[in-house]
């Protein structure tokens, strides 16, 4: 094992994930190999708490560490809590409510434990699930659908958690960009904007400016006593940039957009192909 790397940290959608949303038995079996080779396992993504849960259930052994909504919040897994929390503001959650409002469309808000969705996350979900991906089940536990656009911030008013990030959609692919740059120029957001199947879906996902992935692994690594040097991060969106530019080793997905494969130092296959699996035989097990 190369002993510079201590923390593996992996996307869940689009890199552990399957193209059917499951961790494969040979990606689970080599997380399984790297943890007990002594790296921390770091499941680092934009779900929240709940949902990580239910995937890393699918592992042969528990991740280490959760690094959720983003970097907005970092914990180990059977914490009520994060020891690290960076979330939305009330103020900063009613700027997104009203431009939503402005182009008629509606919000998806995250806290740790629950995900608060619209009709616009409704259709970008159907939209997912005619392609094959399944993402979510709404009957599931911390779901909650706001069916009355009148009604988000009384629904909100009653949430006692404060909010972790969102992801703004709209059946317009083209309404992305300027919904975009209208939160852009408050200069108070992360603004992560994502292109799917040609750009036919396209959102956006919004945190508290400074919260990202890089950052919140960078916490970890120095709570741990290590280095962002210590790192090795597999991703494939834009999401997952900052982690990819700032871990000591960034490994891109085969599947991801070229623009995330040219700023990583390497590239592994891709999430149909057991992608994590061969990262981790070659950059931590040695094989």
């Amino acid at each position: 094992m190369t002993n510079q790397y201590k923390i593996l940290a992996l996307d869940l959608d689009g890199t552990l994930l399957d193209a059917q949303s499951r961790i494969t038995p040979e990606n689970a079996r080599a997380v399984r190999m790297a943890q007990q080779a002594g790296v921390q396992i770091v499941l680092c993504t934009g779900r929240n708490v709940r949902e990580v849960r239910r995937f890393s259930e699918q592992l042969e052994a528990a991740p280490d560490w959760l690094v959720t909504a983003n970097g907005a919040a970092v914990q180990h897994p059977d914490d009520r809590e994060p020891a690290f929390f960076d979330g939305l503001s009330t103020e900063m959650v009613d700027i997104i409510l009203n431009e939503c409002t402005a182009i008629d469309t509606d919000p998806c808000l995250y806290t740790t434990q629950d995900l608060y969705y619209g009709h616009a996350f409704r259709h970008f979900l159907e939209n997912l699930q005619r392609r094959g991906r399944v993402v979510m089940d709404e009957a599931d536990e911390g779901y909650h659908f706001v069916e009355d656009r009148n009604a988000w911030r009384a629904v909100l008013a009653d949430e006692p958690r404060p909010f972790t990030k969102a992801i703004l959609y709209h059946d317009d692919p083209n309404a992305i960009a300027p919904l975009t740059a209208a939160l852009d120029k408050y200069g108070i957001f992360e603004l992560a904007p994502s292109v799917m199947y040609g750009g036919e879906l396209r959102n956006v996902e919004v945190n508290r400016v400074g919260v990202h992935k890089g950052r919140g692994l960078e916490w970890l690594a120095h709570h741990l006593g290590c280095t962002l040097a210590n790192v090795i991060a597999i991703g494939d969106s834009e999401n997952d940039l900052t982690m990819l530019q700032m871990a000591g080793l960034g490994v891109a997905m085969a599947n991801s957009e070229p623009c995330i494969r040219e700023a990583a130092d390497v590239i592994t296959g891709s999430n149909t192909e057991n992608g994590v699996a061969q990262a981790i035989y070659r950059h931590i097990l040695g094989g």
